[in-house]
């Protein structure tokens, strides 16, 4: 993320975003990092669903505006950053009625109770070789299955009519 998406966040939303969560989003590509569904890394989409949840979406209690949406997992239990204190919760479905299900002293802590892929695990291939390699057997299946198979199929056929 670039520093005027940051910025951006911190001025639409109107806090200050803590340190370690700052420096996080903005070293993105540098770093681990965990799926794109618990950390969200689009300026836009971080900016939306905290304002969302401020406005008490889908008729839930109003977020403080001092709470920042982080991400969640697929069971739409909503990660908070509260940029008071640095800590982080993940909130029963986003409601502040409930108690948190967990909660994390600071984003560093979070960050580190979260698995995190490399963004070389998860990269394209880069060189020719590479993507020859990596298309090969699905071009080789498909040229049998759309190619190869239906010309034997066809040189039965008019074998056949050739016999009988």
């Amino acid at each position: 993320m670039e520093k005027r998406d940051i910025q951006r966040i911190e001025a639409t939303l109107e806090i200050a975003l803590p340190d370690g969560y700052r420096d996080f989003l903005a070293s993105r590509h540098a770093t681990a990092w965990p799926d794109d569904t618990t950390i969200i890394g689009d300026a836009d989409d971080i900016i939306e669903a905290t304002l969302e949840y401020r406005a008490g979406f889908a008729g839930l209690p109003a977020w403080p505006d001092h709470w920042v949406y982080v991400g969640d997992e697929a069971d739409a239990c909503p990660y908070v950053l509260d940029c008071n204190s640095g800590r982080v919760m993940r909130t029963d479905k986003g409601n502040l009625d409930r108690a948190p299900l967990s909660e994390y002293r600071d984003f560093a802590s979070f960050l580190a109770s979260v698995p995190a892929t490399h963004p070389a695990q998860d990269a394209k291939p880069e060189s020719i070789l590479d993507l020859i390699r990596f298309y090969l057997p699905a071009g080789i299946a498909l040229l049998v299955m759309f190619v190869v198979l239906p010309l034997i199929a066809m040189g039965i056929r008019e074998l056949h009519r050739m016999i009988f």
